[in-house]
């Protein structure tokens, strides 16, 4: 089922305001009244008879929507200046029609791969959207979210091949600014690669948490938290991983924190790595 973005009332952009939200095309993003939220992790849209809510954190929609109508909302807010065809609003609508992988295509692909389907931050949408109207096709896929701290940027969607073993490309909707794939750590060593598979790959082989840049180029770009003290760049090995760690090298360093370099010794990329060592 596709879902239709609905234009905000004036009682839902009031309940926006009074949680200090911001406006994304006709979805927006606050902090969520259920728990102690210092970064927006509560998506809003309107809903045909009442605001839709979803807390990316892992409130349930009923502690949300008791802890809002609680409050006191602001009243006569102005009327933001809507952008419906908003790239970031479309990928939350995309993320929310997804699905867990587990008994999905994707979990197919994942395991041809010889990575694991419980993985964080991933969805499979069964006919996800590409291009423009009329010309749209649907296409199984799987979504990997980018997230700047619990807030959602962009979505990657990778396309699946009909059996499973492989895809058919990689597409960016959004904007993902210094935002990554990254799941939860422990301790003071992040690691960091290029593509998702390339960053469970490594973790897979060496038992370190590695977030993953989506590109080479992107390596310098990725916000890191502040706590790690280690910092591995997993670059693949070519030119442009080189290259990419590198500027990331550059871009990182700061006093109190150790950055090396880990390319796969052997091969092109963690991915491959990975791979190589099921067989």
């Amino acid at each position: 089922m596709t879902l239709t973005a609905l234009r905000p009332t004036q009682e839902t952009v009031d309940i926006v305001a009074s949680l200090g939200g911001r406006w994304h095309g006709y979805f927006a993003m606050c902090r969520c009244p259920a728990h102690s939220d210092r970064t927006p992790s509560l998506s809003i849209r309107q809903g045909r008879k009442s605001i839709l809510v979803h807390c990316f954190a892992g409130c349930s929609n009923d502690d949300v929507l008791r802890e809002i109508g609680l409050g006191s909302p602001q009243t006569n807010t102005p009327m933001p200046d809507f952008q419906a065809n908003n790239f970031r609003a479309s990928a939350l609508r995309l993320w929310e029609e997804g699905r867990e992988v587990p008994n999905t295509l994707a979990e197919v692909y994942l395991r041809s791969r010889n990575l694991p389907s419980a993985l964080r931050d991933i969805r499979f949408h069964r006919r996800c959207p590409f291009g423009r109207k009329p010309d749209t096709k649907y296409l199984p896929a799987l979504l990997v979210a980018l997230r700047e701290g619990h807030a959602i940027k962009a979505i990657q969607r990778i396309v699946i091949r009909p059996d499973g073993l492989g895809h058919n490309g990689k597409f960016m909707l959004g904007h993902p600014a210094g935002s990554a794939w990254c799941p939860p750590f422990s301790g003071t060593t992040l690691a960091i690669a290029e593509s998702l598979e390339d960053a469970a790959a490594y973790t897979n082989l060496n038992g370190v948490t590695c977030w993953s840049s989506f590109g080479a180029e992107r390596l310098p770009l990725v916000r890191l938290p502040d706590t790690i003290e280690t910092l591995i760049i997993a670059e693949d090995n070519n030119k442009a991983g080189r290259l990419g760690a590198r500027n990331a090298i550059a871009a990182h360093a700061r006093q109190g924190l150790t950055i090396r370099r880990h390319p796969p010794k052997g091969y092109e990329d963690w991915a491959e790595a990975n791979e190589r060592a099921q067989a």
